[in-house]
Protein backbone atom coordinates (compact mmCIF):
# COMPACT_ATOMS: atom_id res chain seq x y z
CA UNK A 1 0.00 0.00 0.00
CA UNK A 2 1.51 3.33 -1.45
CA UNK A 3 1.70 6.02 1.32
CA UNK A 4 -0.48 9.20 0.93
CA UNK A 5 1.09 12.76 -0.05
CA UNK A 6 1.63 15.16 3.13
CA UNK A 7 -0.90 17.73 2.12
CA UNK A 8 -0.18 19.48 6.01
CA UNK A 9 0.72 23.34 5.04
CA UNK A 10 2.33 25.69 6.72
CA UNK A 11 1.63 25.62 10.81
CA UNK A 12 0.62 28.84 12.66
CA UNK A 13 3.86 28.47 14.44
CA UNK A 14 6.19 28.12 11.94
CA UNK A 15 4.87 30.92 10.36
CA UNK A 16 5.49 33.00 13.53
CA UNK A 17 9.14 32.06 13.48
CA UNK A 18 9.63 32.94 10.13
CA UNK A 19 8.45 36.33 10.40
CA UNK A 20 10.32 36.86 13.68
CA UNK A 21 13.45 35.73 11.90
CA UNK A 22 13.04 38.46 9.05
CA UNK A 23 11.62 41.01 11.58
CA UNK A 24 15.36 40.80 13.35
CA UNK A 25 16.84 40.18 9.75
CA UNK A 26 15.07 43.96 9.22
CA UNK A 27 15.83 45.19 12.51
CA UNK A 28 19.89 44.52 12.12
CA UNK A 29 19.68 45.53 8.48
CA UNK A 30 18.30 48.87 9.70
CA UNK A 31 20.72 49.51 12.71
CA UNK A 32 23.86 48.78 9.83
CA UNK A 33 22.21 51.27 7.47
CA UNK A 34 21.94 53.78 10.00
CA UNK A 35 25.10 53.79 11.27
CA UNK A 36 26.52 53.98 7.84
CA UNK A 37 24.30 56.64 7.13
CA UNK A 38 26.27 58.59 10.79
CA UNK A 39 29.64 57.60 9.07
CA UNK A 40 28.97 59.16 5.69
CA UNK A 41 27.43 61.93 7.15
CA UNK A 42 30.31 62.71 9.64
CA UNK A 43 33.11 61.75 7.13
CA UNK A 44 31.30 64.30 4.41
CA UNK A 45 30.73 67.04 7.34
CA UNK A 46 34.93 66.42 8.01
CA UNK A 47 36.08 66.78 4.83
CA UNK A 48 33.98 70.10 4.01
CA UNK A 49 34.78 71.50 7.14
CA UNK A 50 38.38 70.93 6.60
CA UNK A 51 37.95 72.33 3.24
CA UNK A 52 36.63 75.44 4.33
CA UNK A 53 38.90 75.30 7.36
CA UNK A 54 42.11 75.05 4.93
CA UNK A 55 41.01 78.06 2.27
CA UNK A 56 40.21 80.49 5.33
CA UNK A 57 43.71 79.74 7.11
CA UNK A 58 45.85 79.48 3.88
CA UNK A 59 44.13 82.74 2.67
CA UNK A 60 44.84 84.69 6.08
CA UNK A 61 48.83 82.83 6.67
CA UNK A 62 49.44 83.98 3.04
CA UNK A 63 48.15 87.64 3.91
CA UNK A 64 50.11 87.92 7.05
CA UNK A 65 53.13 85.94 5.95
CA UNK A 66 53.60 88.85 3.92
CA UNK A 67 52.74 91.64 6.13
CA UNK A 68 55.51 94.90 5.98
CA UNK A 69 57.29 96.39 9.16
CA UNK A 70 56.18 99.64 8.45
CA UNK A 71 55.62 102.62 11.70
CA UNK A 72 56.30 101.54 15.07
CA UNK A 73 52.89 99.66 15.08
CA UNK A 74 53.35 97.44 12.09
CA UNK A 75 50.96 94.25 13.17
CA UNK A 76 48.20 94.56 15.44
CA UNK A 77 46.23 92.37 17.26
CA UNK A 78 42.68 93.66 18.84
CA UNK A 79 39.30 92.53 19.07
CA UNK A 80 37.38 92.47 16.07
CA UNK A 81 34.26 94.09 17.15
CA UNK A 82 36.17 97.50 17.11
CA UNK A 83 36.22 97.15 13.37
CA UNK A 84 32.55 95.63 12.00
CA UNK A 85 33.44 92.07 13.34
CA UNK A 86 31.16 89.64 15.72
CA UNK A 87 33.11 86.97 17.09
CA UNK A 88 37.13 86.50 18.84
CA UNK A 89 40.16 88.72 17.61
CA UNK A 90 41.28 90.90 14.47
CA UNK A 91 44.28 92.16 13.07
CA UNK A 92 45.43 95.53 11.27
CA UNK A 93 48.61 95.51 9.38
CA UNK A 94 50.73 96.92 6.05
CA UNK A 95 50.08 94.38 3.49
CA UNK A 96 52.31 93.15 0.35
CA UNK A 97 51.91 96.56 -0.91
CA UNK A 98 52.60 98.78 1.90
CA UNK A 99 48.99 99.49 2.17
CA UNK A 100 47.36 99.40 5.62
CA UNK A 101 44.60 96.45 6.31
CA UNK A 102 42.19 94.79 8.34
CA UNK A 103 40.92 91.18 8.96
CA UNK A 104 37.88 90.90 11.24
CA UNK A 105 34.76 88.53 11.17
CA UNK A 106 31.55 89.85 10.32
CA UNK A 107 28.45 87.73 10.68
CA UNK A 108 30.34 84.42 10.17
CA UNK A 109 33.05 85.42 7.35
CA UNK A 110 36.13 86.43 7.00
CA UNK A 111 36.41 89.96 5.72
CA UNK A 112 39.29 91.79 4.39
CA UNK A 113 39.54 95.60 4.37
CA UNK A 114 42.07 97.58 2.74
CA UNK A 115 42.48 101.09 2.90
CA UNK A 116 42.64 103.91 -0.04
CA UNK A 117 46.07 104.03 -1.11
CA UNK A 118 47.52 107.03 -3.19
CA UNK A 119 50.94 105.68 -5.25
CA UNK A 120 53.01 107.98 -7.60
CA UNK A 121 54.23 105.54 -10.38
CA UNK A 122 57.87 105.17 -12.43
CA UNK A 123 55.79 107.60 -14.91
CA UNK A 124 55.13 109.97 -11.84
CA UNK A 125 50.80 109.43 -12.64
CA UNK A 126 49.22 109.75 -9.71
CA UNK A 127 47.24 106.04 -9.09
CA UNK A 128 44.85 105.61 -6.21
CA UNK A 129 43.48 102.67 -4.86
CA UNK A 130 40.09 102.88 -3.45
CA UNK A 131 38.83 100.85 -0.36
CA UNK A 132 37.19 97.78 -1.18
CA UNK A 133 36.64 94.55 1.05
CA UNK A 134 37.27 91.16 0.00
CA UNK A 135 35.49 88.16 1.50
CA UNK A 136 34.89 84.57 -0.07
CA UNK A 137 31.55 83.93 -2.03
CA UNK A 138 28.86 82.08 0.53
CA UNK A 139 29.13 78.90 -1.25
CA UNK A 140 32.42 78.63 -0.46
CA UNK A 141 31.81 78.11 3.18
CA UNK A 142 29.81 75.27 2.33
CA UNK A 143 26.82 75.31 5.09
CA UNK A 144 29.76 76.39 7.77
CA UNK A 145 29.98 79.81 9.35
CA UNK A 146 32.95 81.32 12.05
CA UNK A 147 32.38 81.22 15.12
CA UNK A 148 35.47 82.23 16.72
CA UNK A 149 38.97 83.79 15.38
CA UNK A 150 42.61 84.08 18.10
CA UNK A 151 45.82 85.41 16.68
CA UNK A 152 48.71 84.90 19.76
CA UNK A 153 52.16 86.05 18.67
CA UNK A 154 54.71 83.15 19.93
CA UNK A 155 57.29 84.35 21.84
CA UNK A 156 59.47 87.85 20.86
CA UNK A 157 59.81 86.96 17.05
CA UNK A 158 57.93 87.33 14.10
CA UNK A 159 55.76 84.02 14.00
CA UNK A 160 51.89 84.50 14.54
CA UNK A 161 49.55 81.47 15.50
CA UNK A 162 46.22 81.53 14.01
CA UNK A 163 43.27 79.38 15.21
CA UNK A 164 39.56 79.51 13.26
CA UNK A 165 36.73 77.93 14.86
CA UNK A 166 34.02 77.09 12.27
CA UNK A 167 30.35 75.24 12.47
CA UNK A 168 27.86 74.12 10.51
CA UNK A 169 24.59 75.36 10.64
CA UNK A 170 22.85 72.53 9.73
CA UNK A 171 24.30 70.14 10.82
CA UNK A 172 26.16 71.59 14.44
CA UNK A 173 29.43 69.90 13.34
CA UNK A 174 32.31 72.12 14.47
CA UNK A 175 35.77 72.15 13.28
CA UNK A 176 39.12 74.07 14.54
CA UNK A 177 41.83 74.92 12.39
CA UNK A 178 45.48 76.16 13.88
CA UNK A 179 48.35 77.14 11.95
CA UNK A 180 51.93 78.97 12.48
CA UNK A 181 52.77 81.49 10.02
CA UNK A 182 55.82 83.86 10.35
CA UNK A 183 56.10 87.19 9.04
CA UNK A 184 59.21 86.97 7.20
CA UNK A 185 59.33 91.04 6.26
CA UNK A 186 60.02 91.59 10.31
CA UNK A 187 63.34 90.31 10.34
CA UNK A 188 65.01 92.41 13.37
CA UNK A 189 64.66 93.17 16.74
CA UNK A 190 63.01 96.60 16.30
CA UNK A 191 60.60 94.91 13.77
CA UNK A 192 59.38 92.02 15.80
CA UNK A 193 58.48 94.74 18.75
CA UNK A 194 56.11 96.33 15.78
CA UNK A 195 53.60 93.05 16.72
CA UNK A 196 51.72 94.45 19.28
CA UNK A 197 48.14 94.01 20.90
CA UNK A 198 45.98 97.08 20.38
CA UNK A 199 42.65 98.98 19.31
CA UNK A 200 42.98 97.81 15.15
CA UNK A 201 40.85 100.60 14.00
CA UNK A 202 43.50 103.00 15.88
CA UNK A 203 46.27 101.30 13.03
Amino acid sequence: MMAGKDNRGTTLAEMIVTFALIGIFLVSAAGIISSAVILHSRLSSSMYAQSVGETLIDKLTGELAAAQPKGYRSLVIGESETAGGTLGEGVAFYDREGNKARCFVREGRLVFSYEESVKVNEYGEVMVSPEREWMLDDKAYMGYQITDIQFAKLGDKNVLEITIKIKNLKTGFEYTVSRCTGCYNFKTESDYSKIVEGNILSF
